[in-house]
């Protein structure tokens, strides 16, 4: 069970952490890069100052103590090896750290190619393929690698690895610290003798308690830029988070007036309907009554109703007349009444003589106004 927690937790780190990391590391140089010139210039000199390194070189039988930069420095001394137990160097006097920079005679630098997953324990997996890339074991050398390249889609990395004897590397050391000297850094010169390759062969007991506290600071700073990032990030966020719940309550009050008027035009509208049910009412009962007049105004005593109905602008008429062909120009004759017809045929009533009729009219609708 602890095998696979760990191997989970290896892959959540070969994947998330050491790239972030990477980064992180990366966005820290380029930051400190481009904060440096826009510092005042005497701060700037007290930093160049402080960041001066002390280089130590063997040079046939003697150590010269350079300080400066790897490709701009001034010769301090000249420490001789058969004279170093009498010499009193004090290489920190200004400095920020000893650089011994091996000759490259003898230091052995490889080029190998590894699984990307290697990265992980980059150390422990040097330490195992070491008698097989080099002539020497781990126990034999002093070492350490810079990555050159990483290829994501095949998943290799491609490192340097710089080895030297630890036989060699520790007299060396002995002689420096017989001339006064101790080094932070045991490094060398790349290819073209300009630069020097950004390792440290020294293992972590023989380096200075300074190398500690640095990385200790280097790694509280980028907890901090973290920390800092993620506040740009959630801050904005809080604040709106902040300006929603503010704005939540005028929210729900406009949607409440919302209701509020919407309940209301619906109201206003159900009264407007209401009102013209009323108007279209007194409208028909005044078009029955002026009808009714109409009728009383120009049909003759003879002729009497038995049914009369009015809908949708239209009379018809069924009663008795002695002449009923002569209602249909009476009513046409009324400015009210248009298309005046007979609905069925006139029947003859034998025992009155009169004449039983079916009529029909339509309303004109401007004489109802």
């Amino acid at each position: 069970m602890n095998i696979a927690v760990d191997q989970s937790l290896q892959r959540i780190r070969f994947r998330y952490v050491a790239p972030l990391q990477r980064h992180l590391e990366s966005f820290w140089s380029w930051w400190i890069a481009e904060l440096i010139p826009l510092l005042p210039s005497n701060l700037q000199s007290t930093l160049s100052q402080r960041n001066q390194r002390d280089f130590v070189e063997l040079d046939d039988d003697a150590f010269i103590v350079r300080r400066g930069t790897i490709s701009g420095n001034r010769e301090l001394t000249r420490v001789p090896l058969t004279v170093a137990e009498e010499s009193d160097v004090d290489s920190h006097s200004g400095a920020k750290e000893t650089v011994l920079l091996l000759p490259a005679d003898k230091v052995l630098v490889r080029s190998i190619t590894l699984p990307l997953a290697a990265e992980e324990n980059l150390r422990e997996v040097l330490s195992f393929e070491m008698d097989r890339r080099t002539p020497f074991s781990a126990d034999q050398v002093y070492y350490d690698c810079v990555v050159t390249s990483r290829n994501a889609s095949r998943k290799t990395l491609l490192l340097d690895l710089v080895l030297a004897p630890r036989k060699i590397v520790d007299e060396l050391l002995d002689d420096l610290s017989k001339a006064g000297l101790h080094a932070d850094i045991l490094a060398t010169r790349d290819s073209s003798g300009t630069a020097m390759l950004p390792v440290n062969l020294l293992p972590q007991r023989k380096r200075s308690n300074n190398d500690n506290v640095v990385r200790r600071i280097n790694a509280a700073l980028v907890v901090l830029t973290v920390l800092l990032l993620i506040t740009a990030i959630s801050l904005p966020l809080l604040q709106k988070r902040q300006v929603l719940r503010e704005l939540e309550p005028q929210l729900v009050e406009a949607v409440a007036q919302a209701d509020s008027a919407n309940e209301f035009r619906r109201q206003l509208e159900s009264l407007v309907t209401g009102s013209g049910y009323l108007v279209r009412k007194k409208q028909n009962e005044l078009l029955i009554l002026e009808s009714i007049n109409e009728l009383s105004r120009i049909l003759p005593d003879h002729t009497s109703i038995n049914r009369l109905d009015i809908s949708n602008a239209e009379i018809q008429l069924q009663g008795q007349s002695s002449s009923s062909a002569m209602l249909i120009s009476l009513l046409e004759s009324s400015p009210a009444l248009k298309n005046v017809r007979f609905r069925s045929p006139v029947i003859q009533i034998p025992s009155t003589g009169e004449e039983r009729f079916h009529l029909s009219a339509e309303i004109e609708q401007g004489q109802s106004q």
